[in-house]
C-alpha cells in the first residue's frame, strides 16, 4: 500500500446496522496505516472510532433501524473521524475532575477525549456531529 507524506486524504461510510461498525473500524485502520499512523495510534484511533459509532447508533437510532455516516479527514499530520447522526445535541463535559463511571456502560466519551486532542460536537439542525482529532506522533 501507499503511503502518504503529505496533502489531504478523505472518505466517508454510511452505517445501516451494528455489523457495519467492524467496517467503520477496520476503515480507520487502514487509513491510519496509508497516512503513517504507528499501529499503537491506529488501535487507539479503532478504539475511538467504535465508542463514537456505538454511541451513535445506540442513542441516534433508539428503534435499532438508522443511517449515520463516519467520515475521516487527514491532512498532514492530523486524523479529523466524524460521527454524523440525526438526533438531538447533546451535552459533553471537558472536566477532565468528573469521577470515572462504574458499571457496564458510560465511559465512552470520557475515553475519546482522553485519546484525541481534539474533541467536539457540532449540533446543525436536526443533525449532531461528533468531531474527533488525533496529531500523529512524529
Amino acid at each position: 500500500m501507499n503511503k502518504l507524506n503529505s496533502g489531504t486524504y478523505g472518505q466517508i461510510l454510511v452505517i445501516h446496522s451494528r455489523n457495519d461498525i467492524a467496517l467503520a473500524m477496520e476503515t480507520t485502520r487502514r487509513i491510519a496505516v496509508r497516512t503513517e499512523f504507528s499501529e499503537h495510534e491506529s488501535i487507539l484511533l479503532q478504539l475511538v472510532t467504535e465508542e463514537a459509532c456505538m454511541n451513535a447508533f445506540e442513542h441516534g437510532c433508539p428503534s435499532g433501524t438508522c443511517e449515520f455516516r463516519v467520515s475521516w479527514l487527514v491532512e498532514s499530520d492530523i486524523m479529523e473521524i466524524r460521527v454524523c447522526q440525526n438526533g438531538e445535541s447533546f451535552e459533553m463535559s471537558n472536566e477532565q475532575t468528573e469521577p470515572v463511571k462504574i458499571g457496564s456502560r458510560g465511559r465512552g466519551l470520557v475515553l475519546i477525549q482522553g485519546i484525541m486532542d481534539e474533541v467536539c460536537l457540532i449540533p446543525t439542525g436536526p443533525y449532531v456531529t461528533l468531531s474527533m482529532r488525533k496529531r500523529r506522533k512524529v
